[in-house]
């Protein structure tokens, strides 16, 4: 036991003792305050380990025999993370139902604990709070929370295919209401500090302004003050008084029974089925709701036993270590090069994708200036970059106070002044070559020697577009998806000279934007578009033999695509979607020849949702299959007899399988993982399959070997199986190694 404890403040009393664990340290003050401090020193994040489990239930018996203790803070060690959650690796390694019920009444057990010590236990909250770290606050009597940039509150459990098992589905709607409760966990919503005090899970919350290394100081206030029983009663029916419109349909039998029906409805209309967490969780809510908190324990951890075994359980988890993956990655193997910091940004080009690139640059807090040929092109922008903005202000995902801040970021010009202390230009104007390299020849000379020089386009060449400037090296792709500010992936696109210097910059520069990079060799299509093109083609092939334009896309939304290939092309543009195919086609050598009712629909002038018509109608915020198309493509289609859901999803789907492996097979990225990732992120593949890879691979190689010999025999050379999967079939081999 040490005597020596340095003061986080010189307002506070002086320590009278103070003991060291391994992830844990006890401080007790004059003032009869306790502090138990979890700081995992050789980890970025605190994470609750096992290990670090059956510490905290050793330092619970021990305070429970200790004098003298008016009120216990329990905090964290680090500035910007309470607590992370549980270790995702013992979920993962978890394969008995029998056994992930036993882990969750082992974490219950100990939480009580908390609960039941004899004096108020307050939680400080600093930085995250999520999963296994907001309910052991939950456990707690009291919470207060620092207004943070890093402050984010909530239950995230069904992310990763299980629901809260340490207490979460039972504490939290008991402490809050079953409405609001639903509302963060059924969709596994994080919350900042001061909207989970308007919810009344933080009773109280610190301002931004507050000195970080008082919250300490204001946390011992705040437990003496919890001495006094009138307070803790204030403080108490404070959270009820936040929610008294809800009482009355929450407080009688067919009030509750309405709202968990009609949260079931919400829940299998956003999962469409596909995700079982989030109605387990709802039925750990409802079945303990009015019972004991003992048995509505029992029944969280029987429920999360069925889940944590769940093939979508363990490939969530896959798609968790994937981006965990990709967060450490710099882009180049093997590099000990650092990233150039960019703190000044050109964007060329103010159209939609151009302001939206202005709009997430500058909401990131980057100076951001945008250049286009005249000022009603730079108002356009402009008009972009602030319809995104005030959605978030509605969304409340921003004050308006910020979004002003933020929005002054941004400036515009018609020339090139301003450009000279740029770190980094995006290139985002007409997906036309000649027009990309006669810009890129320009900013070169209005640039810094080490400038990077990146292109947002879609599918042309990165190799060709660096010919026109000295310096190819320095020219990389940056291809965002549309919309800007919601799609997560940037492919990060290396031409035949990039530099590696340019590639960590930019994956490090893409990070630093919220986004998950891929690094992908320059090909027609890059990765992803690679991939979709065939997919949607395919979708149109299938229309050609007389299928129906909601029959292909419903089939692969039951899949658990977001939407189907063909409404996925109008949102893209029949117009982007065509030039994307040819390209596909030269680069392939008539591999991917586009399907002729793609072309018909493009002459037609249908340019998909932008111009209100394609394979669908859009009239506001509706849209119906317009069955003119068929009258349109009537001499282009056959009856080849009716094709089932089965055969429609078996085409589509293997069909981005093989160009997936052939990806690979050409060394166009690095790892499987950066395939699955693309998908995933860029496309919305269902995360619940585990990526195109891992599904792959979940069926069985060899099965997939024989599907595609079986589409090529009866319907063409396109399912040619690649050499890739015929060496792994034959080997044994998988993609992943788990």
């Amino acid at each position: 036991m040490t005597e020596d404890v340095k003061q986080d403040t010189k307002t506070m009393e002086e320590s009278i003792r103070a003991k060291k664990g391994k992830a844990f340290k006890l401080t007790e003050r004059e003032s009869g305050v306790a502090f138990l401090e979890l700081n995992l020193e050789e980890q970025k994040v605190n994470i609750l380990s096992s290990e670090v489990m059956t510490e905290l239930d050793k330092w619970l018996d021990e305070l429970r025999t200790y004098t003298g203790i008016k009120a216990l803070v329990i905090l964290s060690g680090k500035e910007d993370n309470f607590i992370a959650g549980a270790d995702v690796g013992e979920i993962k390694d978890i394969v008995d139902p029998e056994e992930g019920t036993q882990k969750a009444k082992m974490g219950q057990a100990i939480f009580q604990k908390i609960y039941d010590l004899p004096f108020p236990v307050i939680a400080a909250i600093q930085g995250t709070c999520v999963g296994g770290g907001l309910e052991l606050a939950l456990a707690c009597h009291f919470r207060l929370a620092k207004i943070h940039p890093k402050t984010k509150i909530g239950l995230p459990e069904v992310k990763l295919g299980i629901l809260p098992g340490f207490g979460g589905t039972q504490r939290l709607p008991r402490l809050i209401g079953i409405q609001r409760a639903l509302r963060l966990i059924l969709p596994g919503k994080l919350v900042d500090a001061k909207y989970a005090g308007k919810l009344g899970i933080v009773d109280k919350v610190l301002p931004l302004d507050y000195p970080g290394s008082f919250i300490k100081a204001a946390a011992e206030e705040f437990a003496l003050s919890m001495q006094q029983s009138f307070l803790r009663s204030a403080y108490e029916k404070k959270r009820n008084a936040k929610r008294l419109h809800a009482i009355l349909l929450e407080s009688n039998s067919l009030g509750q029974k309405f709202l968990f029906k009609q949260a079931r409805k919400r829940t299998l209309k956003n999962t469409k089925g596909h995700y079982p967490a989030p109605l387990k969780a709802l039925e750990s809510v409802e079945k303990g709701y009015g019972k004991s908190l003992q048995e509505g324990l029992e029944i969280e951890a029987k429920l999360l036993g069925e889940l944590i075994t769940t093939d979508v359980c363990k490939n969530l988890i896959s798609i968790y270590y994937l981006n965990e993956a990709l967060k450490k990655d710099p882009g180049v193997e093997k590099t000990k090069l650092q990233h150039v910091e960019v703190k000044n940004v050109g964007v060329l080009g103010a159209g939609l994708m151009g302001g939206g690139i202005a709009q997430l640059l500058a909401y990131h807090d980057l100076p951001v200036r945008m250049k286009d040929i005249d000022d009603a092109a730079l108002n356009a922008g402009f008009q972009k970059a602030e319809r995104v903005f005030q959605k978030a202000v509605e969304k409340k995902k921003l004050s308006r106070r910020d979004m002003k801040r933020k929005y002054t970021l941004i400036s515009g010009t018609t020339d090139y002044s301003g450009f000279s202390n740029m770190d980094f230009v995006i290139e985002a104007v007409v997906e036309n070559m000649d027009v990309k390299k006669q810009v890129f020849s320009e900013i070169e000379e209005k640039v810094g020697e080490n400038t990077v020089l990146a292109s947002n386009t879609s599918s042309l060449s990165i190799t060709e577009i660096a010919s026109a400037v000295k310096k190819p090296e320095r020219v990389i792709g940056f291809h965002f998806f549309n919309p800007v500010h919601r799609m997560p992936l940037v492919e990060i696109i290396r031409g035949q000279k990039t530099s590696d210097q340019a590639t960590v910059t930019a994956v490090a520069f893409a990070k630093r934007l919220g986004k998950i990079p891929i690094v992908v060799k320059n090909s027609p299509g890059f990765l992803v578009n690679r991939i979709l093109g065939p997919y949607i083609n395919e979708a149109a092939l299938l229309l050609e033999e007389g299928a129906k334009i909601m029959e292909v896309d419903k089939a692969m939304v039951e899949f658990g695509m977001p939407m189907g290939p063909l409404h996925l092309l109008d949102e893209v543009g029949i117009d982007v979607g065509y030039e994307v195919s040819k390209i596909l086609q030269k680069g392939f050598e008539n591999r991917m020849a586009p399907s002729r009712i793609i072309e018909r629909l493009n002459e037609d002038g249908r340019l998909g949702k932008k111009g209100g018509q394609g394979f669908y109608i859009y009239e506001n915020k509706s849209k119906e299959v317009d069955t003119a198309v068929y009258d349109l493509i009537k001499d282009l289609t056959r009856s080849d007899g009716e094709l089932s859901k089965e055969e429609i999803q078996e085409r589509l789907v293997f069909t981005m399988i093989k160009e997936g492996i052939l990806c690979l097979e050409e060394n166009l990225v690095r790892h499987p993982r950066d395939v699955d990732a693309g998908l995933v992120f860029g496309t919305g593949f269902p995360p619940f399959r585990g990526g195109l890879l891992r599904y792959a691979q979940s069926l069985g190689l060899k099965t997939c070997l024989d599907k595609l010999k079986g589409l090529t025999e009866k319907c063409g050379p396109r399912f040619e199986p690649p050499e890739l999967l015929q060496k792994m079939a034959e080997n044994d081999e998988t993609f992943y190694e788990d």
